[in-house]
């Protein structure tokens, strides 16, 4: 192990360095990513990197360019900061809007591996063409890994943060959906720019993850049980994720279109005019059903009517159950 003197004396804010000597190596192999252990910051989760990262980045007035529909837990921590949100449009047909926006943004926000929520992975031309726009408007670019492991086609596309060669990428990890949600653990790539200052920032939040849940991960990915875990996590969700489409497409043909995306451990179903999702998630609720209306994920432009549907957890028999429960929960709103 690593000697007990490191877990008992002076705390390194940045994280436990055992285990961001094995983030980099992991991050290198797995995702392209390259970087120096002194890069990297360990956090409480990704939640906790976003707002360290807007507390750093953002003045109040700031210009923010982020997806729509996009992930609100980044949106917030931008908007306590007191930025304002320009969107990037984002569907499944055309993929990521990039046309320049008409102001600068200081800070562009993207998950470009598996966009959260639609699950659709961002082209090689289009990643160049943000790197483009950032380099032209100075700004920073924060790309969320979410769910980049879980590709079920091809191989798993390296991150943006490989091809970044000015330095202005911030890469933000976390391994809840890697392990289990309770492990609340995340990870942020900083360029050498960044890294110096982020110490100040770390230290005023008073947030630390606990040093032996860090030595113990270190351990748990240096061993190699990490990429064994996802090997086998990636067969078993492959198989899931076929069998909730199988079943999702037979019983509700009629009022969900599910999304083609081919990432990511959770799936969008379109539903059809005339269906208002916040209205089915409450009804599904009440049958003991967690769904997420796709229109809590739009705040500037019109909302598309859809159900995030997470299937990861499930097996067979739990699938058909709670799908045949959505459908109840679909026909009393259509009543």
């Amino acid at each position: 192990s690593h000697g007990g003197e490191t877990l008992f004396g002076t705390y390194d804010v940045t994280g436990h360095p055992a285990l961001k000597e094995a983030i980099a190596g992991y991050l290198y192999s797995a995702r392209g990513v390259r970087c120096r252990p002194e890069q990297i910051v360990v956090t409480t989760g990704a939640q906790a990197a976003f707002d360290l990262l807007a507390r750093l980045l953002l003045d109040p007035d700031d210009t923010v360019w982020m997806e729509e529909p996009g992930y609100y837990g980044a949106k917030a921590a931008f908007t306590v900061a007191g930025a304002k949100i320009l969107p990037i449009p984002v569907d499944h047909e055309r993929g990521w809007h990039l046309d320049p926006p008409d102001f600068s943004p200081r800070l562009i926000y993207v998950t470009p591996a598996c966009q959260h929520p639609l699950g659709i992975t961002m082209r090689m031309e289009e990643r160049l063409r943000l790197l483009d726009v950032a380099e032209t408007a100075n700004s920073w670019v924060i790309e969320d890994d979410f769910d980049g492991e879980y590709r079920f086609q091809g191989r798993p596309v390296p991150a943006i943060q490989s091809m970044d060669r000015s330095g202005r990428v911030i890469y933000v990890g976390t391994f809840a959906k890697l392990l289990f949600p309770a492990l609340r653990l995340g990870f942020m790539v900083l360029p050498q720019e960044l890294a110096g200052r982020i110490v100040n920032a770390l230290s005023t939040t008073g947030q630390f993850a606990p040093l032996l849940l860090q030595a113990a991960l270190a351990d748990f990915i240096t061993e190699g049980h990490m990429s064994r875990h996802l090997k086998r996590m990636r067969r078993i969700y492959a198989q899931r994720r076929q069998l909730f489409r199988d079943i999702v497409t037979e019983r509700l043909r009629d009022e969900i279109t599910l999304s083609p995306a081919e990432a990511g451990i959770q799936v969008v179903g379109y539903l059809r005019d005339g269906i208002d999702d916040i209205k089915v998630s409450q009804a599904a609720a009440k049958r003991a059903i967690n769904v997420s209306p796709l229109s809590k994920y739009f705040q500037n432009t019109a909302p598309t009517q859809g159900l995030v549907l997470g299937y990861a957890a499930c097996d067979a028999t739990q699938m058909r159950e709670g799908v045949e429960r959505l459908a109840q929960a679909i026909g009393e709103v259509l009543g």
